[in-house]
């Protein structure tokens, strides 16, 4: 690796802090780039790089291997900034928090699916990549266009619905990095206010709140991960400090030290009983990185 030409740049950087299950080793480099200069210009150095990279956002939907990242982790959290553009159209940095765009700008001018965006942990970038969401919408429906950097350069992606579905993309593939993008939003006469207290209370009610990465699988089609999980018998089982939610089973809990090979065990296990009980295969939605 060549010397740092940045002062952003730590290495054996602590990863598990920035992440929602709170488990993990370091990175062997981070780079923390405080704006989209730093960040381009920081992209295109680690692009140059032999070791592998990856992306971290606000670490809601990632578990970090025990061992940590022997590679280059590039930290969009400080890429925090929302831009009116007019015509109810507004450029976000992958940095912002998910939940700071709902309260400031959808509730602000009541545009509508808020109920699609409600209660999601994360950033906008990572909201992005995963193309995060409820039954009631996604974050990819609301776009005009996406800021995507990867090795063959930077580019801005007109959307479209060709290009993402359910909890996932194609214009953005692992190692390239969001941005930002903008978003179009559209006036309602419903209430979205009363939309947003009712899931946030909803959430409340039925998740559970601790650390966590919200629901570890996706839902396959035409059913949902946590009864399948739950119908197994599986509710409540422990592995050293992890557990499987007992009031949601497509939850698995940081209850007590877990590490991430606690929670590994368990997402297998669930994987395996369910598969063997209805032979449906569960997908992670949960991203692995070690």
């Amino acid at each position: 690796m060549e010397t740092l030409p940045f002062n952003f740049a730590i290495e054996n950087y602590p990863l598990a802090p920035l992440t929602l299950y709170g488990v993990g080793g370091p990175a062997r480099l981070a780079l923390l780039p405080r704006n989209l200069d730093e960040a381009r210009a920081a992209y295109e150095w680690m692009a140059r790089q032999p070791e592998r990279h990856v992306v971290l956002g606000g670490g809601s939907n990632v578990l970090i291997a025990d061992e940590g990242f022997d590679g280059i982790v590039f930290v969009t959290t400080a890429l925090d900034g929302i831009e009116d553009l007019g015509g109810d159209r507004y450029h976000v940095l992958a940095g912002v928090i998910l939940d700071r765009l709902v309260r400031e700008v959808m509730l602000t001018h009541n545009y509508n699916m808020v109920g699609g965006l409600t209660g999601i942990p994360g950033t906008v970038g990572g909201a992005i990549y995963m193309n995060a969401g409820t039954v009631n919408g996604s974050t990819c429906m609301l776009m005009e266009s996406v800021d995507v950097a990867c090795p063959e350069g930077f580019r801005v992606i007109p959307m479209d619905e060709s290009l993402y579905s359910y909890r996932g993309q194609s214009f953005c593939s692992r190692g390239c990095l969001i941005l930002g993008g903008t978003f179009r939003f559209s006036p309602t006469e419903k209430d979205q206010q009363a939309i947003y207290d009712h899931y946030i209370q909803r959430r409340k009610e039925k998740q559970p709140q601790g650390r966590c990465c919200g629901s570890v699988f996706k839902n396959p089609p035409g059913d949902h991960s946590g009864r399948l999980i739950e119908a197994c018998g599986l509710k409540g089982t422990r592995k050293g400090g992890a557990q499987i939610s007992p009031l949601h089973a497509n939850f698995i809990m940081n209850e007590d030290g877990a590490t991430c090979a606690d929670i590994l065990w368990l997402i297998d296990l669930c994987k395996r009983t369910v598969f063997e009980r209805f032979g449906v295969a569960l997908e992670e939605e949960v991203v692995h990185i070690h």
